[in-house]
C-alpha cells in the first residue's frame, strides 16, 4: 500500500494535534489533542487493513520520507517500509499509551454559520503570527461576521479582520491559536455559543472549543 501525497498532509496536520494515533481498519483516520479540544476526522483515498497504534507519528512519517516511493505493508505488530532494496521494520504501539479519540461525533445545533475561505483563513493566520496575536475569534456585530486576529487581555491594541458574512446576532467566540491547526481548505463553519464549533471542507473536519472568554448578545 502506498500513501498518497494528499494522506501524507492530513497525518502530518494530525500530528500537530496529536503526537499519536490509531489507525483502524478502513478509510477513516480521527485524533484528539491531548487537551480534548480538538478532535479531528478524515476520509483517505487508502483503506488500512488493520488496526494499530503509532506513538510518534512525526518520526513515523519522517522514516517514510527516507523513501521515494515508500510502500507500507503492516503485520499484527509492525509495518514494513519498503522501496526496492530498502525497507524497515517499524514496531507498533501499545494502544493504551497514546490519547485516543472518542468514537462519538459531537452533535450540536449551530448558532452561526458561515463559509470561510483558504485566502481569508491563511491571511488571519499570518496576521496572528506577525502581531504575535495568541487567539483567533469568530466576530458579529450585528450586521457582518469577521475572522479576527486579537489578544483578548489587550482589547485597545492592534487587530486584523477579514469579513466572511453577514449575520443578525451580535457575538465574539475566541480561539487559542494553539487550537486552530486546521489544514488550509475553504470550510463551512457552524459554531454554538454553547462552546464548541464545527468547520468541514471536503475531506476533512475538525470540532474545536471555544474559549470560556467568549461572548454573545441578543
Amino acid at each position: 500500500m502506498k500513501l498518497e501525497g494528499r494522506t501524507i498532509s492530513i497525518l502530518k496536520n494530525f500530528a500537530s494535534i496529536n503526537p499519536s494515533i490509531m489507525f483502524k481498519p478502513g478509510q477513516n483516520l480521527r485524533t484528539m489533542s491531548p487537551q480534548k479540544t480538538i478532535l479531528a476526522q478524515a476520509t483517505i483515498k487508502e483503506a488500512m487493513p488493520n488496526e494499530f497504534a503509532i506513538y510518534d507519528l512525526s518520526r513515523f512519517l519522517s522514516v517514510m520520507s527516507l523513501f521515494q516511493q515508500p510502500s507500507l505493508t503492516c503485520h499484527d505488530k509492525y509495518a514494513v517500509i519498503s522501496d526496492g532494496s530498502q525497507k524497515v521494520n517499524y514496531t507498533f504501539a501499545d494502544p493504551t499509551m497514546i490519547v485516543l479519540p472518542s468514537d462519538k461525533t459531537p452533535k450540536f445545533e449551530a448558532d452561526v454559520s458561515f463559509k470561510l475561505p483558504a485566502d481569508a483563513l491563511n491571511k488571519v493566520q499570518k496576521a496572528m503570527g506577525v502581531l504575535n496575536m495568541p487567539e483567533l475569534a469568530v466576530v458579529g456585530d450585528g450586521h457582518n461576521i469577521m475572522v479576527q486576529a486579537i489578544d483578548s487581555k489587550n482589547p485597545s491594541g492592534d487587530s486584523f479582520a477579514v469579513e466572511v458574512g453577514e449575520t443578525e446576532h451580535t457575538f465574539k467566540m475566541i480561539f487559542r491559536a494553539e487550537n486552530m491547526k486546521i489544514i488550509q481548505a475553504d470550510y463551512d463553519v457552524a459554531i454554538s455559543f454553547k462552546g464548541i464549533s464545527h468547520f468541514r471542507c471536503e475531506d476533512v473536519e475538525y470540532w474545536i472549543a471555544t474559549e470560556s472568554t467568549s461572548t454573545q448578545g441578543k
